[in-house]
């Protein structure tokens, strides 16, 4: 039998196959790093080119909260209220309004040309009440006599007063005819027979 002897595998040769391995793995490894890193990269160019953006978002609405209101017109209520009914009051004082005065009232109707109801009536204080000679209730009072009723501002009642009627003339002894007050009240002079002479007080405001 022949023999052959194979000459032994040099230390050296598995060194060198080790380094290949080495290098074949950081070549891989290399690849799969630079396949990645530009999609990361790219994602922090998006987010750093969003962020001004955002930034600027951020300051303008920061600008929008901050810039001052323009004052809403306080006319636009009044506007956009439907047409009520001139009898009404609520077509002359709009919710929100503070509570009119009887003056504040009959002034709006008469300005709207409403001479009936409240609107007859002077405004509070303009007219104020007469004082006369005060009128029992049970009192026959004789033709061209009248009695007439009164109230305060506040809505108070007024004793009735002894007031000559509108048309009515009185006369003197010798038929001649006497001149009237202006304003139709009558004097104690003037008084019919038996009435009480006693003026009436005004309630106190």
């Amino acid at each position: 039998m022949r023999v052959i002897d194979k000459a032994p595998v040099a230390r050296g040769g598995k060194l060198a196959w080790a380094a290949v391995v080495a290098v074949a793995l950081a070549l891989a490894l290399a690849g799969w790093w630079s396949m990645h890193e530009p999609a990361s990269g790219a994602a922090g160019t998006v987010a750093q080119a969003d962020a001004p953006g955002d930034a600027a978002n951020g300051a303008s609405d920061e600008r929008l909260a901050s810039a001052p209101r323009a004052p809403r017109d306080a006319t636009q209520g009044r506007q956009a209220m439907p047409n009520r009914d001139l009898d009404d009051l609520a077509a002359y004082f709009q919710p929100g309004d503070p509570e009119p005065t009887g003056a504040q009232v009959i002034e709006a109707l008469q300005q709207a040309g409403i001479r009936t109801g409240l609107g007859a009536f002077n405004p509070p204080g303009t007219s104020p009440p007469l004082v006369g000679l005060a009128v029992p209730e049970d009192f026959a009072l004789p033709p061209g006599y009248v009695r007439h009723h009164q109230v305060t501002d506040e809505g108070v009642a007024i004793e009735p007063i002894l007031m000559f009627s509108p048309d009515f003339v009185l006369h003197d002894a010798q038929g001649r005819p006497i001149a009237m007050p202006a304003d139709r009240v009558v004097p104690p002079a003037l008084a019919p027979p038996g009435l009480p002479l006693r003026q009436i007080q005004i309630p106190p405001r």
